[in-house]
């Protein structure tokens, strides 16, 4: 297929497709993965094109929330391998620029295992990467980070090493007793030594050179100075170049160790080489969608477009290039052709955005099959097409005698004959440069058997027949790119459904044109046709104000419910805010109410042995005090429902405890009335109870979360109550006790069994201290065997 595939390459050539693949190879980290970047290869079937936006929409999101891969800059090894692989001896900077590559592998392939469920088909393409460490390890020996021979990568190197360094130190400090001495201070042309030939030698005077025996090595570019190796140097420097190339041999020898065992892994390495090459491109296709804010479109085979805010992408990287780093201003636009359309034609005037679009619809048919994201925004669709054809420019080719007309035919021909069908096909105002009513008839029949042919096609016109097919013709859409009447200007705003007028004498007007000119040709076209392309200018202009207004409406819309949102959620937070404030009250107050009775139990055992109980009554009304304080403060107004309102069955709350029950008496001139809390039942003072008015769980402490059962931990019984706090720590374990003994005072219980287990002993150690001190507690001691020993304490309450 000859002419197809010189079509193709002509489609990829006018929709500059290597400009793209251009600016993708300049965001790679190699030369490997550039020339895998320019050589990029599309895929032929939707599976595969689905896979490759998967790979870069994972690349895409790791560098987005995973600190990116770990891709750092690596040589091209392949030469060298591959003459290692001969038996070539590698040279130190080869083993480095290997062991880059090595490192390199290494830190993708510990990276991509740790995100399999993240980047599952990058981790699935990479999963051939081999970090060769017995190799990497032999390299690292011998060899540094930059590129030299280790001295330390054998013994007997560095045992050559240290004794040619040794002689060169001997040689060093002959020479500078040479430089010292008064014989040689009159034949120097300067204090100082230097090597030729890896010989030491020194600057002697031209004319004094007969009074040095030894070897001239060299003279300087003036002839004044004779570099001359003294004959008391000779052996010495024989045996420094002795020693030094004893230590080029064993270096020979180390580099070809390496070599060899490189070579041995020649498909390792270039399949190394491969895929970090592979990963590089894949880098570098995020690394673009980004730049162009791009997305992932849906794709399908049958031929529809849903292409939401779609910019041509060499638009976009250059007015963001041009911008920097700010945000690339290109007019986006949606384009569309609905399931059942196959041709779109799109009209309107010059410089107007029409072959952009098509150039737009072209790229983005190539870019989703070669893996790259389209600048367009999310949940758009795009169509798989296995062959791009574009007939866009003028084809006028004189090699071969071909004028504009005839070489467009001759690719329409070539295009009828080779094409398949299923392809896409952009064409740029066809069957132009001949008698306009015979290329409008030419034109739509050549669309209409495209459309036959099952081809999707996209068009560009300023013929009206072909403006009116989709009025006539099933399968036809139409669309223009905007106009803007009042700056006579294109506006390059794509309007579906709308065909456009061709403006071209108000375009030629703005251009600068002769208003004679222009005057003259009014007079000359067609009334109808005139009268039309008002109509079209009109209907456009309308279209762009309602757009504006309906613009302007979703604004009013999006910021009406911003300020709902903003509304109700500074009103959520003025709630959580109320409602934490009550309940830090609460807390306060409860902290209170508990510190009070601590020391009225304290005054109480104090008095117990002298008997005053004028004083106890004192202190129990002082209490009484500041429980009626506290009721007050904690019942806000709309919080409770007053005493005398109450009736049996009501939900009531005990200030100061945190706890709440059913009231079973109605408590109307009663000092005290029973209430059910979860199973037992209580006797409490009317002067601690308050109605609740509502039943949210939240505003209460702990104990209220169940009503029907006592709180996590504790267990009911007629004699008996215990709480087990196994299993919590020390700080949790005191909150559940504390919270036990105050709500098990009030049910006349004198025995409390507190089950904390044996363990370290620590949690058993912290609560009977705790108990010691408690104003509940008037005793405790450890559980009988039948209790539970020692991991159980027994508790007896004060009698109140």
């Amino acid at each position: 297929m000859p002419d197809s595939i010189s079509l193709l390459e002509k489609a990829r050539r006018v929709l500059e497709w290597n400009a793209v693949l251009e600016a993708l190879a300049g965001l790679t980290v190699s030369i490997p993965g550039a020339e895998r970047c320019r050589s990029l290869e599309l895929a032929v079937t939707l599976d595969d094109a689905r896979c490759a936006l998967i790979e870069t929409t994972e690349m895409a999101a790791l560098e987005a929330y995973a600190g990116g891969c770990p891709l750092a800059s690596f040589s091209d090894i392949r030469p060298a391998v591959r003459r290692a692989a001969k038996g070539a001896l590698l040279q130190a900077l080869d083993f480095r620029d290997i062991q880059i590559v090595l490192h390199v592998v290494s830190e993708i392939y510990r990276y991509l295992a740790a995100r399999q469920f993240e980047a599952p088909s990058l981790s699935h393409a990479m999963h051939q990467l081999d970090p060769l460490g017995p190799l990497i390890s032999a390299i690292e020996r011998c060899i540094d980070e930059e590129g030299n021979v280790r001295e330390s990568a054998t013994s007997d190197l560095r045992a050559l090493t240290h004794h040619a360094n040794a002689l060169k130190q001997r040689m060093r400090t002959k020479l500078e007793h040479i430089l010292g001495s008064l014989r040689f201070a009159a034949l120097l042309q300067e204090p100082y030594f230097a090597q030729r030939e890896n010989r030491y030698v020194l600057p002697i005077k031209a004319e004094r050179k007969g009074d040095v025996p030894g070897i001239v090595h060299d003279v300087s570019a003036s002839g004044a100075t004779v570099f001359i190796e003294p004959r008391d140097l000779v052996d010495l420097n024989n045996d420094i170049k002795e020693a030094d190339l004893a230590v080029e041999r064993e270096v020979r020898r180390i580099l070809q160790d390496l070599s060899t065992q490189a070579g041995a892994q020649e498909e390792a390495l270039l399949v190394n080489l491969e895929l970090l090459a592979l990963l590089d491109c894949i880098h570098a296709k995020a690394r673009l969608g980004g730049l162009m804010e791009a997305s992932a479109p849906v794709l399908n085979t049958e031929g529809r477009l849903r292409l939401k805010q779609a910019r041509h992408p060499l638009l976009v990287l250059n007015r963001r290039r041009d911008q920097g780093a700010g945000k690339a201003m290109v007019v986006a636009n949606d384009i569309e052709l609905r399931p059942g359309q196959r041709v779109l034609v799109i009209s309107g005037p010059n410089a107007g955005g029409k072959t952009v679009t098509l150039k737009i619809v072209g790229l983005f048919a190539l870019m989703v099959r070669a893996g790259l994201l389209i600048p367009c925004a999310e949940g758009s669709e795009m169509a798989f097409f296995a062959e791009v054809y574009a007939d866009i420019g003028d084809a006028q080719d004189l090699t071969r005698d071909l004028s504009s007309f005839s070489a467009h035919m001759t690719d329409m021909i070539a295009l009828l004959r080779e094409a398949a069908p299923g392809a896409l096909v952009l064409l740029d105002e066809p069957v132009t440069s001949t008698d306009p009513a015979e290329g409008a008839a030419l034109a739509q029949a050549l669309l209409v058997r495209l459309a036959e042919r099952g081809f999707t096609v996209v068009a560009t016109t300023h013929y009206n027949p072909l403006k009116a097919l989709a009025q006539s013709h099933p399968g036809f859409a139409g669309a223009s790119v905007e106009f803007n009447v009042s700056t006579l200007s294109p506006t390059y705003r794509l309007i579906l459904g709308m065909p456009g007028g061709s403006s071209a004498i108000d375009i030629a007007g703005r251009l600068g044109m002769d208003e004679e000119i222009l005057d003259e040709a009014v007079c000359l076209v067609n009334t109808q046709e005139r009268a039309v392309e008002r109509l079209l200018e009109d209907l456009q202009e309308t279209r762009r104000k309602l757009d504006e207004d309906s613009a302007r409406v979703a604004a009013m819309r999006a910021e009406s419910e911003a300020a709902a949102s903003l509304q109700k959620e500074l009103a959520e937070r003025q709630a959580a805010l109320e409602k934490e404030t009550r309940k830090t009250a609460r807390k306060k107050v409860t902290a209170e109410v508990l510190r009070a009775r601590a020391e009225v139990q304290s005054v109480m055992e104090d008095l117990k042995t002298d008997k005053r109980l004028v004083k106890v009554r004192e202190t129990k009304a002082r209490l009484a005090g500041i429980e009626q304080t506290a009721q007050a403060r904690l019942a806000p107004a709309g919080d409770y429902r007053p005493v005398d309102q109450l009736r049996i069955g009501d939900r009531v709350e005990i200030l100061g405890l945190g706890t709440s029950g059913v009231l079973l008496e109605v408590p109307s001139g009663k000092k005290r009335v029973r209430v059910r809390v979860g199973e037992s039942e209580m006797s409490v003072a009317v002067s601690r109870l308050a109605g609740v008015e509502n039943s949210d769980e939240d505003d209460h402490p702990v104990g209220r979360a169940d009503k029907r059962r006592p709180a996590a931990g504790v267990q009911m019984s007629r004699g008996v109550q215990e709480v087990d706090v196994r299993g919590k720590s020390a700080e949790e374990a005191l909150e559940m006790v504390e919270g036990f003994l105050d709500k098990t005072l009030l049910s006349g219980t004198q025995l409390v069994r507190v089950i904390h287990g044996h363990g370290t002993g620590r949690l058993r150690q912290v609560l009977r201290e705790y108990l010691k001190h408690s104003p509940y507690v008037s005793g405790f001691r450890s559980g009988e065997r039948s209790e539970g020993g020692d991991g159980v304490t027994v508790a007896t309450l004060q009698d109140r």
